[in-house]
């Protein structure tokens, strides 16, 4: 079965200069009507204006009955009267006039234009007959020039109409092209749009669908790595129970096998915070202790940060809790403080605040004014303020992007300052509700 045929669609630039183009053509053509229906009628006008004077001079004329003959009686050129006296002087009269009551009359007989007046007088019945063909024809050859001038308009007007498209439109065909040429493949077999608007929606849609299809992807990878993940990791979570049951274990052979279950539910809790953050949805709030969720970032941090030099003090009351998403809070505290481990230390850290917000505080070297901009962006690999913008950050450029996502789905606010008033120093603000 043959697929139905395209329907036909001019491009933009067909359609300004049609529409420039029937504006001109439209207005012109009004001006040309009013001028030839003012000069038509302006010529019956002073056709009839000088019918009534013909009647006027010669009813004068025949105020003395029977002085003028009956019959055909010639007034001037193009002007003609006939006096009857009862059926006297008929036969001289044109067939067309013999019947006609007193009154004005415009008739055409064979092609030809005659205004006719019939008056009755004290010596006869008078008509009179004005022949206004040349007048008439004068009107006609008055239209055909403006017939002719509005299609010279017309012409001009769509020459104009496609330099001004090009001037005006020019740039949005080529936009509309490169877009085009940027746009993933057209799937097979689908015909290409015939006009700009129908590229752009055409060119929109390609590019949603690999949209669609990147997220999608990302999401299955995502889920296929959570899954793939959780059997490793309850193996080793599971093995190092086992150790910390069957083996007597020095103290600090204890903490570490205490410090590998948590980190192995600190990657399972990530985990399902990153399929959350992909997905854009968020946990059910509940009430969280800062101080202990803060402690238990820090804590899983501690050999990290003591590797750096980086001193952690938490000045956090044990005050009203917060009552938010205990993860998300997590993930942002998590990377904020693996940041300054990374960037600032060696360095002293220090958070404070209560349930209304976070700050954290650390007197490392700062961030550029160059840099400073750009921290919450994926990939971003920062310099310290002290290495001249030569060193190349350690990590990706990822923890802070997830920390503003978090926050972004949250409705918290996560802002940075950088260098303080002694030139040294950052401070990241968490704000979940009125700022801090």
């Amino acid at each position: 079965m043959s697929a139905p045929p395209r329907r036909r669609r001019f491009t933009l630039t067909q359609r300004v200069v049609w529409a420039v183009t029937a504006t001109v053509a439209l207005f012109v053509g009004l001006q040309s009507l009013l001028a030839y229906f003012a000069m038509h009628t302006q010529e019956d006008d002073l056709t009839d204006d000088m019918l009534r004077r013909e009647v006027q001079q010669l009813i004068t004329l025949t105020l003395r009955p029977g002085l003028m003959p009956v019959g055909a009686l010639e007034a001037s050129p193009g002007l003609t009267a006939y006096l009857t006296r009862g059926s006297d002087g008929m036969a001289a009269m044109p067939p067309e006039l013999k019947s006609l009551a007193p009154g004005l009359y415009q008739l055409a007989p064979g092609g030809r234009n005659w205004h006719v007046a019939v008056v009755d007088t004290e010596d006869g019945r008078l008509r009179i007959v004005l022949d206004a063909t040349a007048s008439e024809a004068r009107v006609y050859h008055f239209g055909y020039t403006l017939l002719v001038l509005w299609c010279i308009c017309v012409a001009v007007a769509a020459l104009i109409a496609r330099g001004v498209a090009a001037i005006a439109v020019g740039p949005i065909v080529e936009a509309t092209r490169s877009i085009a040429r940027w746009a993933p493949d057209r799937p097979a077999g689908q015909p290409p749009p015939l006009d700009e608007a129908g590229v752009l929606m055409e060119t929109f849609n390609r590019f949603r669908d690999r949209v669609d299809d990147t997220v999608a992807r990302e999401r299955e990878f995502a889920a296929n790595l959570d899954h793939e993940i959780r059997t490793p990791l309850t193996t080793i979570r599971t093995d190092a129970e086992l150790i910390a049951l069957e083996t007597a274990l020095a103290p600090a052979g204890q903490q570490r096998i205490d410090r590998i279950i948590a980190s192995v539910d600190d990657i399972v809790a990530t985990t399902e915070s990153a399929l959350s953050s992909s997905a854009g949805r968020s946990e059910a709030a509940a009430p969280i202790a800062l101080r202990e969720c803060l402690r238990t970032v820090c804590d899983a941090l501690a050999d990290r940060a003591a590797q750096r030099n980086l001193r952690i003090e938490i000045a956090v009351d044990s005050g009203p809790a917060l009552v938010a998403d205990r993860q998300a809070l997590l993930t942002v505290c998590r990377n904020i403080v693996r940041n300054a481990i990374e960037h600032a230390a060696p360095a002293t850290l220090r958070v404070e605040g209560d349930a209304r917000g976070l700050t954290f505080n650390d007197d490392g070297p700062g961030i550029t004014a160059v840099e400073l901009p750009h921290v919450f962006e994926r990939f971003h690999q920062g310099h310290r303020a002290d290495d001249g913008g030569t060193q190349a950050a350690p990590r990706r450029g990822l923890g802070l992007a997830i920390a503003r996502r978090m926050c972004d789905l949250q409705g918290w606010r996560l802002s940075v300052r950088s260098p303080l008033a002694n030139g040294r120093g950052t401070t990241f603000t968490l704000a979940f509700g009125a700022p801090v």
